[in-house]
């Protein structure tokens, strides 16, 4: 069964897992020598490589999704070195995510200063600011 971009395989005594695309699926996304931002070339990449990883495929399939993704690389002007750095991502957000956040409502340089405190340890700090828009729109 097909559903969305996934094929979902039953046999017998387990169910597997498949990257599933249209016959009308072209191997084209925005090429490396476009004008478009940054962040819009490498969108396509990005969501190849997490759909690799996140998927529970078996090996043959993620050799063959990973050799599919490396022709669409090539294919668009792109170095396929790059689907290493997006690997390699996914192994810095996994450690981040185990890392807790801490919010402060930033009031100057005070805030930093406190902050500063959290620097060597496992919390990462994000600030937030009291001018929000419905308090703005009242006034």
């Amino acid at each position: 069964m097909n559903f969305l971009d996934i094929s979902i395989i039953k046999a017998t005594d387990k169910i597997s897992f498949d990257i599933y695309r249209k016959e009308t699926t072209s191997d084209i996304i925005i090429p490396n020598d476009s004008c478009h931002p940054t962040e819009h070339t490498l969108a396509a990449i990005r969501y190849f490589t997490n759909t690799i990883n996140t998927y529970s495929l078996d090996h043959t399939e993620k050799q063959s999704e990973t050799n599919m993704v490396k022709h669409i690389v090539n294919s668009n002007k792109f170095n396929t070195s790059i689907l290493n750095r997006f690997n390699s991502e996914k192994t810095k957000r996994k450690k981040d995510s185990q890392k807790r956040w801490a919010i402060f409502t930033y009031c100057g340089k005070e805030t930093r200063l406190v902050t500063k405190l959290f620097k060597n340890t496992n919390v990462k700090v994000a600030y937030r600011t009291k001018n929000k828009l419905r308090k703005l729109l009242k006034t």
